[in-house]
């Protein structure tokens, strides 16, 4: 329910505006999550995807909406993290000199989660032995939770290439404190 209504307000912010200039991006991110118990056997404490946005902007300020997934896949015997976002930010520009800008940003994340375990179950079948391989959920659950962070970004012609770092507490069901993510990506003008 909180994603329809921030898709929503993001939405009815998004409509055209005078001199408005509308972009879509791609993102490469890795989350680093801090947990209280460091416990890395089962409760990975990484993960890394890609994520999409499309924005509008004004002038030195833009705003955005962003679909994301991360995820870390151990080799068998280490756990599964999956982290999928829905996103709503907010983008202050600060040109420092020529196309590059420092950047402030700030907003709001619905973030699934998700870690299984691995595991192997061994079994007979006509006197022959089988064995199948499950993932097996350890933890799961939503959050809404604000985020902000700071970066850069170089503007060229119709595209811009940006990095930023972001603070998201995040807390998986009392296991976690916060979430630091680094995005790397590129915007181009539509």
């Amino acid at each position: 329910m909180k994603a329809a209504i921030l898709f929503g307000v993001m939405l009815f912010a998004w409509l055209p505006g005078a001199d408005a200039a509308p972009y879509f991006g791609l993102d490469g991110n890795r989350y680093s999550i801090t947990l209280k118990d460091s416990d890395s056997d089962f409760f990975p404490q990484s993960a890394g995807g890609e994520s999409l946005h499309i924005g509008e902007r004004f002038g030195d300020l833009a705003g955005e909406i962003g679909y994301g997934t991360s995820k870390y896949t151990g080799n068998g015997n280490i756990d599964n993290l999956h982290l999928t976002r829905l996103t709503a930010d907010g983008v202050l520009y600060l040109p420092v000199f020529g196309t590059l800008n420092v950047l402030a940003t700030a907003g709001g994340s619905e973030t699934n989660y998700g870690i299984s375990s691995f595991a192997r179950n061994v079994y007979q079948v006509n006197g022959q032995n089988r064995s199948s391989n499950a993932d097996i959920p350890v933890l799961e659950g939503d959050e809404f939770g604000w985020r902000a962070g700071a970066g850069f970004s170089i503007g060229l012609d119709e595209f811009e290439l940006r990095a930023l770092a972001r603070y998201q507490p995040l807390s998986m069901q009392h296991q976690a404190q916060n979430a630091i993510s680094l995005d790397f990506g590129v915007n181009m003008d539509f």
